[in-house]
């Protein structure tokens, strides 16, 4: 037996309906950032000391926006753009570059995820896929200068024209491959450009985290510190932590053949910088520097918040042509740190930072950045 249906009650089914179906389909869009701003005193060797406003000093102040779809059988669309910017000023990051921490569409499923677009490095901090803090890399958990991972390490910077999968074959192990089809511009021949390629592994759980790194970059065009033919750039990277109780230990170890500079971001060191000779006559060089970095740190909880400490000792050699007769071709450079961080809500946090770091050979030829006390004491909100 049928039941009838009024042409109202019909009308008004199929327009739940339809809208019911159009929801699920929407795609779900989120705003997010961290606003993090203080102050600071930086002494540098052979310079007096001052006081000054210090911008994303325990973490990069950056605003986003991402969404996700639903594709159905269990695949999906994201989208993630995000920008860094000074909380002093409000300039951003970069100059002239919109979304210069992400600009991203992903699809992905149980098969894994493919990204494209403007991406952060395997071998990075920055961004969906740096895998420093994905691996929970950085006893410091902090973005300041030398207590910075990049503050001693060789970092990847940002990719533009960029592919990255990622999957993860087993509970709680991570594989990503990462591409990229020209890391500034694919403007010309494939032959012509510059590329990235990258490979990591990490295994992480509650207690303890395994990763390893491992990325070539192929010069193929001249750029600021590079001739078109210089030596591949290739770099390895180790690192592991566990906890004990409240105290989580870390240690890693990087070695780099044929950087064109040491550490990374503002600390980055280049041949021109440590004597080798001109801007100009130094990235003719087909070779480049060798390095070893190692790295050794702890965090524990303490009086209602976590102090934190690193030990960074990097050994680093340049290999490449010298132009200056005479010039020390080896140098190490040490960091250590201090980090100390208090809730104020779940969103909300002060902290503050000390750093002492000191140079010998080569880098007393940069002994105004290489040999320095930094210290930042800020605020932190996360939205």
């Amino acid at each position: 037996m049928f039941k009838s249906h009024t042409p109202f009650s019909l009308l008004t089914a199929a327009l739940l309906t339809a809208f019911g179906t159009a929801a699920a389909a929407q795609s779900q869009v989120s705003l997010y950032g961290i606003v993090d701003t203080g102050f600071g005193y930086m002494k540098s060797k052979g310079q007096a000391g001052r006081v000054q406003a210090v911008n994303g000093a325990n973490s990069a102040s950056r605003w986003g926006l991402k969404g996700q779809e639903d594709l159905g059988g269990g695949n999906y669309v994201k989208f993630i753009l995000e920008q860094g910017f000074s909380t002093s000023t409000g300039a951003p990051q970069t100059s002239g570059v919109l979304f210069d921490r992400d600009s991203l569409l992903i699809i992905g499923g149980k098969w894994g995820e493919l990204g494209f677009g403007r991406s952060g490095s395997l071998m990075g901090t920055t961004g969906y896929y740096g895998q420093f803090p994905r691996m929970g890399a950085n006893p410091m958990q902090t973005n300041f200068l030398d207590a910075a991972l990049i503050g001693s390490l060789v970092n990847s910077g940002m990719l533009n024209n960029s592919v990255t999968y990622q999957v993860s074959p087993v509970k709680n192990f991570t594989l990503t491959a990462q591409y990229s089809n020209g890391i500034n511009a694919d403007s010309e021949k494939w032959s012509k450009n510059n590329h990235f390629y990258g490979l990591s592994a990490n295994y992480k759980t509650p207690t303890y985290s395994l990763g390893a790194i491992f990325t070539v970059i192929q010069y193929r065009a001249a750029g600021t510190y590079n001739g078109a033919d210089a030596k591949d750039t290739k770099n390895l990277f180790l690192t592991a932590n566990k906890l004990f109780g409240d105290l989580r230990l870390f240690a890693s170890y990087q070695h780099v053949w044929n950087s064109r500079n040491l550490s990374g971001g503002p600390n980055a060191f280049y041949a021109k910088d440590l004597g080798f000779g001109s801007a100009a006559d130094v990235k003719t060089s087909k070779k480049g520097f060798r390095s070893d970095t190692f790295v050794l740190g702890a965090n524990h909880p303490l009086g209602g918040g976590k102090i934190f400490g690193a030990f960074k000792w990097n050994f680093g050699k340049w290999e490449g042509d010298s132009y200056v007769d005479g010039a020390d071709r080896n140098g190490n450079r040490w960091v250590a740190s201090l980090k100390y961080t208090y809730p104020l809500s779940k969103r909300t946090l002060v902290y503050a930072i000390g750093n002492y770091a000191k140079g010998h050979g080569m880098f007393e030829k940069a002994e105004v950045k290489a040999t320095r006390i930094t210290t930042a004491f800020g605020l932190c909100h996360n939205f």
